[in-house]
């Protein structure tokens, strides 16, 4: 306090009036000061509607899936016709039905390529396997699956499009053999499979996460340790730096760490992420494309999740936004960001209730962000 006020005052008048001894004492207490401390004091900016659309016939989770211009990907399922229809829409409302395949999605496995050249989805049993590439469909069958077997944004399909995970090898049933340039992993029961780079990370039946590369076959690189009782929710590159989601569904820990697998235990609490998570549930995923990362500020133990404002994070630290208008009420943890970090993707109950129930009317919310660089 001395330093800044000192400097400050003398500023007005002359800084040549500076004795050398106050200088190279404020510059000693600058450099001494904990690492943490300006890391802490998070950049408040403002964010404001953009785009809104009712997901009354979607399935569940939208994505951001494109190469130049914004688009939100979703599904939308046909009841009458028991079909599904995987659907682009622009932030200003402009849709294309991008591929469509019989019976049900499941939302989960939705994914996309960095690129928006593939996508990749499952059926609702995942028992079939569709892959959009080069405007052709592929479909395969697969023998052996399991529920619930997606647990991330890229965990079937890599983010440059190039891997794919599934319980069994798909076998070719319609289309071009799009996987036959691809490499595949085979997961077992007990994993669970998160792609980043060139890197598969495998929770090893919440034990490890074990680093994998592709070199002539999948080898096994290290493995990182997680807290008993913990299983891994979402793996995402936060600049370069990775940071995994791992919970036992009562609480929350993430764990930094670089693409080989070596753990960075202070980067987070370096950037301010813990000190601002003091004031906010703490019970939040971190969800990351294109280099960036978000989660949610919510109210400490408040079952109707209101949406506070928004972080985002890489190595630059982190930007809090504050959003304009009316509350919100979020409808699941995921918030995604474009590729230049100025819109945000989240989806939301068309009104805060009580108590959330899923039978309740949602919709997707686009946030524009006032974040540097973007034209607010």
């Amino acid at each position: 306090m001395y330093c800044a006020h000192h400097i400050t005052r003398v500023a007005r008048l002359s800084i040549q009036r500076v004795t050398p001894a106050v200088m190279l004492f404020c510059l000693l207490a600058a450099v001494m000061a904990p690492a943490h401390s300006a890391a802490a004091e998070v950049r408040k900016l403002p964010a404001r509607v953009a785009a809104a659309f009712d997901l009354d016939d979607i399935i569940d989770n939208v994505r951001f899936c494109y190469d130049r211009a914004p688009e939100v990907i979703y599904f939308r399922y046909d009841r009458a016709g028991n079909r599904t229809s995987v659907e682009a829409r622009s932030i200003d409302g402009v849709v294309r039905t991008v591929f469509v395949f019989p019976g049900m999605g499941d939302p989960n496995s939705l994914s996309c390529s960095v690129d928006g050249s593939t996508i990749a989805a499952l059926s609702s049993q995942q028992d079939y396997l569709y892959i959009f590439q080069a405007s052709q469909l592929s479909t395969y069958k697969i023998v052996h699956w399991r529920l619930y077997s997606v647990g991330g944004e890229y965990s079937l399909l890599s983010p440059a499009g190039s891997m794919i995970s599934t319980l069994d090898e798909p076998t070719l049933v319609s289309g071009p053999d799009a996987l036959a340039q691809m490499r595949f992993l085979k997961a077992r029961l007990d994993e669970r499979v998160f792609f980043e780079g060139g890197y598969a990370y495998i929770d090893e039946d919440n034990r490890t996460i074990d680093v994998y590369r592709y070199a002539d076959g999948w080898k096994r690189l290290r493995s990182i340790a997680m807290p008993a009782g913990f299983g891994t929710r979402e793996i995402s590159r936060c600049g370069s730096h990775l940071v995994a989601t791992v919970t036992d569904d009562n609480n929350a820990r993430f764990l930094a760490f670089d693409p080989q697998g070596t753990v960075n235990p202070d980067w987070l609490n370096r950037i301010g992420f813990k000190a601002l998570l003091r004031g906010f549930s703490d019970l939040v995923e971190i969800h990351g494309r294109y280099g960036r990362c978000a989660f949610p500020l919510s109210p400490k133990r408040d079952v109707r999740k209101l949406l506070l404002g928004i972080a985002t994070l890489d190595d630059h630290g982190i930007l809090r936004f504050a959003i304009e208008g009316p509350p919100m009420a979020l409808s699941d943890d995921d918030i995604r960001l474009t590729k230049d970090g100025c819109y945000a993707l989240l989806s939301a109950f068309r009104q805060v209730p009580k108590i959330p129930e899923f039978t309740m009317r949602q919709q997707a919310v686009v946030l524009k962000l006032a974040a540097p660089g973007c034209d607010f």
